[in-house]
């Protein structure tokens, strides 16, 4: 009879206690620093030995765009029996490549995360749109962030001779054209370029 007369309360407090929702564990503040700084370096990393492996194919498109008159096929096979493999279509802006996509993809793919939390209200989902702000935010600001070696591979892939490294490039660059030379240069095209493909790869993956 005591338990057929006893108050429900407490059993149905207990019941909507497990069912609410219970808040996302705050992480500490340096494991947030150590989780971006993880992704940062990932995503860089990840790209940066694509590029490596590629960097030949870039080096012939590049000089097709300046304007060498021979074909992709005819300029590879120059440029190998003139300086081999290597020399010829390997090493040419290769650091600059990989410093490249280092900072662009770094910032990408590293701190695409941390760009859509903070454009996204508590508990809301970040929908297509926010994501699409997020990816063009880095993108664009991955791409500025880039531009120097952006421009230094560009001269090295074109005129590899002129330049013994990327370094000394870096330097002439900035010598003979200023800073504007380095981190103006091109950014016009080059950053809504990487801002939209930072918005297909983010909205699409």
């Amino acid at each position: 009879l005591k338990s057929c007369t006893s108050s429900p309360a407490p059993a149905l407090a207990s019941a909507m206690a497990q069912a609410a929702p219970t808040a996302a564990p705050t992480l500490p503040a340096r494991a947030v620093v150590s989780e971006v700084a993880r992704d940062v370096v990932a995503g860089g990393v990840s790209t940066s030995v694509v590029s490596a492996l590629l960097n030949p194919i870039d080096v012939v498109k590049t000089r097709r765009q300046v304007g060498i008159p021979r074909t992709a096929l005819q300029e590879a096979h120059a440029a190998w029996s003139d300086r081999g493999a290597w020399r010829g279509l390997w090493r040419p802006g290769l650091t600059a490549s990989v410093v490249r996509e280092l900072l662009y993809s770094g910032c990408t793919k590293g701190l695409y995360p941390v760009v859509r939390d903070v454009v996204t209200p508590d508990g809301e989902d970040p929908g297509l749109v926010r994501r699409a702000l997020a990816a063009a935010l880095t993108g664009f600001g991955g791409a500025m962030f880039a531009n120097a070696p952006d421009v230094v591979k560009i001269r090295l892939f074109a005129e590899p001779e002129r330049y013994p490294s990327f370094v000394a490039a870096g330097r002439e660059i900035f010598r003979t054209e200023g800073p504007q030379g380095l981190f103006v240069r091109g950014v016009s095209a080059s950053a809504p370029r990487g801002a939209a493909i930072a918005i297909g790869e983010g909205t699409t993956y």
